[in-house]
């Protein structure tokens, strides 16, 4: 007897709300098993958890063995594990020695969801953290999560994949390759108090064309594609998206066609994964040094701003206050803070917590006299704040050149009021941003320590 698909060594299913014979807030997990089988009748269940039968599944007939195959369901997986799986079909038997239920998420992008931070700054991984890596294996989740060589899909490299040796020898001497996974996980752990799961398949250097969903029909040959294929391996649905991408974009002359990309990569997920309302936790791309990056690096982040008002049950986080360990890659420093601001959304659209509020946003902004201007925000729980001096405003004149008329940046409240000189006020047109430029110093937080969104903005 041996199971072929619908459960793995190793494997988190997810939870769902309202399974069958399990009734609770917390869910419960559902797998449907093939396999192989000698013998014919009925396939009986035993699932244990340390080392002792869970209530109701002693040898709980699940299915039906016949012409050498046999079927199962599994309904009503609690949320927890490890657990052991012990199917049997009269002398026969086959084992998955460890799984869990829980929340599986697919982390998707370019570089900064790929994880490119210094591995000195890698997060501690936890038994209840698992990964299916890019060779789609479910394995315990520690940095690097994506070796994009051990994929057996031609678009995340050149060549032969990798064996597990050679990936194994990978994962020991890369010098970079922390991401926000392992860290977001750890997170939802701690906010849920069930096992977490995370589907890798990010890639760096990517750009929204490359994401297409229209390339579906090549499979592997195809991000898009090469992502379905990892979901469809697991046999379940997920509990939301991490995405972070866009700076490949940022060389479009027309950056509002990042804005109808995304809208039509979300509508397309949500429909192939037959997951209609599929929550997406989206990062707004930080700040790079160098030549690396096109001139639309802030038209892209703030296209990036204004998703959330057009594709539902999405949320933006933003990084532009966070380190980076190169010329572009948020550094492993900033990847618990990048992944607490996530797991907040998360926790808000995934497991309905209202009292968690949405990321900062910009509200209006006013010139209220002659010698400052007021920018109003919502969703800034405990006020405005910063560590030290307040930074990361700017006055732009009509042609997009910054106007060096800002002296001090106080904090009130939801208010930070940019102060400048009677003599020396913002020119006619003029507009305001935050996280100007290509490598801006922006100090700015709400008091969980979630940053304010880069944006461009004309006073109201």
């Amino acid at each position: 007897m041996r199971i072929l698909q619908g459960l793995a060594e190793g494997q988190v299913l997810q939870r769902l709300p309202g399974s069958a014979d399990f009734q609770s807030a917390s869910g419960a997990g559902v797998a449907r098993l093939r396999g192989e089988c000698a013998s014919r009748g009925p396939v009986l269940a035993t699932l244990s958890a340390a080392g002792a039968p869970l209530r109701g599944w002693a040898a709980r007939r699940v299915g039906r063995a016949r012409a050498g195959r046999f079927s199962a369901l599994l309904q009503g997986v609690p949320v927890g594990g490890p657990y052991r799986l012990e199917l049997r079909c009269g002398e026969e038997s086959a084992r998955v020695r460890a799984f869990y239920c829980g929340d599986v998420w697919l982390l998707a992008g370019q570089s900064n969801m790929e994880g490119v931070g210094d591995m000195d700054g890698a997060a501690r991984s936890h038994p209840l953290v698992r990964v299916f890596s890019m060779a789609r294996t479910w394995r315990l989740a520690s940095d690097p999560l994506h070796v994009l060589s051990e994929s057996p899909d031609a678009c995340h490299h050149l060549g032969k994949p990798a064996d597990a040796a050679e990936a194994e020898r990978l994962r020991k001497t890369v010098r970079k390759g922390v991401g926000v996974g392992v860290f977001f996980g750890r997170e939802m752990l701690a906010r849920s108090g069930v096992p977490q799961g995370l589907i890798a398949t990010a890639h760096g250097g990517t750009s929204m064309a490359q994401w297409d969903p229209a390339l579906a029909d090549r499979g592997g040959d195809s991000l898009y594609g090469s992502l379905l294929l990892s979901v469809r391996a697991t046999g379940q649905r997920v509990a939301g998206v991490l995405w972070y991408q866009g700076e490949s974009d940022t060389r479009d002359e027309e950056p509002d066609r990042y804005g109808e990309a995304m809208r039509t990569l979300v509508a397309a997920l949500r429909h192939d994964l037959k997951q209609p309302s599929l929550p997406w936790i989206m990062a707004q791309i930080g700040g790079v040094c160098g030549g690396w990056g096109g001139p639309r690096w802030n038209d892209t982040q703030e296209v990036q701003r204004h998703l959330p008002k057009s594709i539902r049950n999405l949320d933006m986080v933003s990084t532009i206050d966070l380190p980076l360990d190169d010329n572009i890659h948020i550094g492993a420093a900033g990847m618990p803070r990048l992944a607490a601001r996530m797991a907040r959304v998360a926790d808000r659209l995934v497991l309905g917590n209202r009292r968690e509020p949405p990321m900062p946003r910009l509200r209006a902004v006013f010139p209220r006299a002659e010698t400052h201007i007021d920018v109003v925000f919502d969703h800034v729980p405990g006020g405005l704040r910063a560590v030290g001096e307040p930074l990361g405003f700017a006055v732009l004149d009509a042609e997009g050149r910054e106007v060096p008329c800002i002296y001090k940046t106080t904090l009130h409240g939801d208010v930070a009021r940019l102060h400048f000189m009677p003599d020396t006020p913002p020119p006619p047109g003029a507009r305001v941003a935050h996280g100007h430029g290509r490598r801006p110093v922006c100090t700015i937080t709400d008091a969980r320590g979630c940053a304010l969104p880069a944006f461009i903005a004309l006073p109201a």
